[in-house]
């Protein structure tokens, strides 16, 4: 069964009773100070914590921003030299040019600051703030207010920079991105460091193709770069391997692209023959067309993704990436998974991470061909419509081999996240399909020690059978499990009762929309979790 709740640690314990009573006794002790008409230089107050180890601090600052207790005066005191990490997420609404202040003068050490949704704050605020910053390695400042002379700031002040995160900034344009990377007066590059880089949501203000130029300059400019997130990435790589450099214009005071170009072959010799290759680990919404170019400019891809449209030879494109260990393929066009199989038998052991959205499979057997291909996954994720269209029935004689059908059990030693989703909830399965499905679950619960989060939604069978075969004693079937959410599940109480009460590690239990469950018994069970003093949480609506 879950863990039983314990006696916290006291460090635990000590944090708890200083969030307890944070407003009503050390708020207090800070404003006394502040009154102290002795007290001139208000910025240089720190209040009761000076003292406190900077991981404490930081987990502490982290509880409260956790439960929304930050307040504008609890942050003044916690505001300390020591941070090094500092994550206002929660609390943006708090963020002004008074806050911001507070931390260039206190926090010169940190090295991670999140300002995300921070959008009352000021450009010049950020600037400001940045300079005052020279230590950071990550900055995260999706949708703010964050425009070209921020980034200025960034390349100029912060040359260990190596994560940013400048997503839905509306004041950013394809050309702010070269100011992030270059600088027009001195001439010379910068943010050599950068390894990360999140832009998605900046679209162009002119036309495609200033972006698009834009990031081929990133790409040239960056030699570290491992992550750049924005969905015109496939195209930027395709034209640096077309190296269709000429007809681009740049902003006055940046190099040419053929000059980047030149820079690059400057600092990477072994690419001197003219073709270029980078150390992209990801890239996604790949079309399917731009596959062979983009393998040959990103040769250490290990994560991609693609939306197939049209008939296709993926097997020939993804062999090239031999570290290729992450893969999501979606279709709107209600293709056959049958059509993947080539490629799963060819890198399937190499697959991590695996999502599929909106396959189907006419032969009701190939998706337990296709699991047994990738026995290595961490995590699977699988969307899929009915296989028959306006709820065809099966043909009578799949009832017969229902009934009669014996599978091999699947293993997936490694298997730490499952999720299946039917897309079509109220549409019937054929009786073939349900028994495919069920032993496949009872295969996932059965042979897959390291199991930690298991989502299954809206499949329109019974789950009771899948789940008491594998819970059957003396079962050791999901003893890792710490989260398990179902929504519209047809699953009983007494199959609740066996997993809430069964060897695990539960903390997560999602009932949603599991009518089959009476509230009566939903209220029962969590009596009874109450009496177990269990440290699980257990949510219907």
């Amino acid at each position: 069964m879950p863990k039983r709740k314990i006696i916290p640690l006291l460090e635990k314990l000590c944090l708890e009773n200083v969030v307890t009573n944070m407003k009503r006794l050390w708020v207090r002790v800070y404003l006394m100070k502040l009154l102290d008409p002795t007290s001139r230089h208000h910025d240089t107050i720190t209040g009761p914590f000076s003292m406190l180890a900077g991981s404490l601090l930081q987990d502490l600052l982290e509880i409260m921003r956790e439960r929304r207790l930050l307040t504008p005066s609890i942050l003044h005191i916690l505001l300390l030299p020591q941070l090094k990490s500092l994550n206002l997420n929660y609390c943006s609404y708090y963020v002004d040019n008074t806050l911001v202040q507070t931390i260039t003068v206190r926090c010169k050490n940190l090295s991670s600051l999140t300002l995300c949704h921070c959008d009352q704050l000021p450009a010049d605020a950020l600037v400001e703030l940045v300079k005052a910053l020279p230590c950071l390695t990550k900055l995260h400042l999706s949708s703010t207010q964050c425009n070209t002379q921020v980034l200025s700031t960034i390349r100029s002040f912060c040359p260990e920079i190596n994560e940013l995160d400048i997503i839905s900034c509306k004041k950013l344009s394809a050309e702010s991105l070269l100011h992030l990377v270059y600088n027009p007066v001195a001439g010379s590059y910068g943010c050599q460091s950068l390894q990360r880089l999140r832009a998605d949501g900046l679209m162009p203000t002119t036309d495609v193709q200033s972006l698009l130029s834009a990031l081929v300059f990133l790409l040239l400019a960056l030699p570290k770069l491992t992550y750049l997130y924005h969905k015109f990435v496939p195209q930027a790589v395709c034209l640096i391997y077309d190296q269709e450099f000429h007809s681009a214009r740049m902003p006055a005071g940046f190099p040419s692209l053929d000059e980047a170009a030149r820079y690059r072959t400057s600092t990477h010799p072994n690419e001197g023959s003219g073709r270029f290759t980078f150390a992209l680990r990801e890239i996604n919404f790949i079309p399917l067309s731009l596959l062979p170019k983009i393998g040959a400019v990103c040769p250490h891809l290990l994560e991609i993704s693609l939306i197939l449209r049209e008939s296709w030879d993926l097997d020939q494109h993804v062999l090239p990436w031999h570290g290729l260990t992450h893969l999501g393929l979606g279709t709107d066009q209600r293709m056959d998974l049958k059509e993947l199989l080539p490629v799963t038998a060819n890198i399937g052991t190499q697959l991590k991470c695996l999502k599929l959205d909106g396959f189907i499979f006419k032969d009701e057997l190939t998706f337990h061909t296709f699991l047994s291909h990738c026995p290595n996954l961490l995590k699977f994720l699988f969307l899929f419509p009915s296989p028959r269209r306006n709820g065809q029935q099966s043909r009578p004689q799949n009832e017969g081999r229902a009934r009669n059908l014996c599978l091999p059990p699947l293993q997936f030693p490694e298997l730490v996240n499952f999720c299946l989703v039917y897309h079509e909830f109220g549409t019937p399965l054929p009786s073939l399909y349900k028994v495919v499905l069920e032993n496949i679950l009872e295969s996932v619960f059965k042979n897959s020690p390291c199991l930690e989060v298991l989502h299954l939604f809206c499949l329109p069978f019974s789950l009771d059978e899948a789940f008491q075969k594998a819970l059957k004693p003396p079962s050791t079937a999901l003893q890792c499990l710490q989260e398990l959410e179902l929504a519209r599940a047809q699953i009983s109480i007494r199959t609740i009762d066996l997993l809430i009460f069964s060897e695990n590690q539960l903390r997560l239990l999602s009932l949603e929309k599991c009518f089959h469950i009476s509230r009566v018994d939903y209220n029962e069970l969590l009596r009874r979790v109450r009496k177990e003093n269990l440290e699980v949480i257990i949510m219907r609506e």
